[in-house]
């Protein structure tokens, strides 16, 4: 209560007829969205460094290594990306552009959820487990009933 008192204290005061008067409150500084694009290339940087950590682990092996390497040629060109948004943002800033700001807010984020995901799809490009390729061998047994010039059969008519 004592707070909502001084806070009315601060922005009434009581002129010389002893009625209060309340002066308009200055606006508070609107938010800048540049603090938090910021913070979203901070997290885009960091994403390329893991990948490039993960890159620096992984075995020489051509699959594993490419596929790393694709996850990191992508992360950097979204890295280039929100530089363009930054540029965006700082336009609509000083244009005072609020929809603007929020497109470009939006696509950061879309990014850095992007560069998330690439940095777990290098780590999975990386381990032997989910990257190695198997080659599986099949063998497919005819069944005994069927009549020696049917489909199946090696060399048999095409219908």
């Amino acid at each position: 209560m004592s707070v909502i008192i001084g806070l009315l204290v601060s922005v009434c005061s009581l002129v010389s007829n002893g009625a209060p008067v309340c002066r308009p409150v200055p606006s508070a500084p609107l938010h800048d969205p540049r603090l938090a694009a910021r913070e979203q290339m901070s997290k885009l940087v960091a994403g390329i460094q893991h990948i490039e950590r993960i890159r620096a682990k992984t075995p020489a092996d051509l699959v594993d290594r490419s596929c790393v390497d694709a996850k990191l040629a992508e992360a950097r060109v979204g890295l280039q990306i929100a530089g363009d948004e930054m540029a965006r943002l700082e336009a609509s800033v000083s244009d005072n552009d609020v929809g603007e700001q929020e497109y470009a807010m939006r696509r950061m984020r879309m990014l850095v959820d992007r560069t998330s995901d690439l940095t777990h799809a290098a780590q999975i490009c990386a381990t032997e487990e989910a990257s190695s390729i198997d080659v599986t061998s099949v063998e497919v047994v005819a069944p005994s009933g069927l009549p020696p010039d049917s489909i199946t059969a090696p060399g048999g008519p095409a219908h």
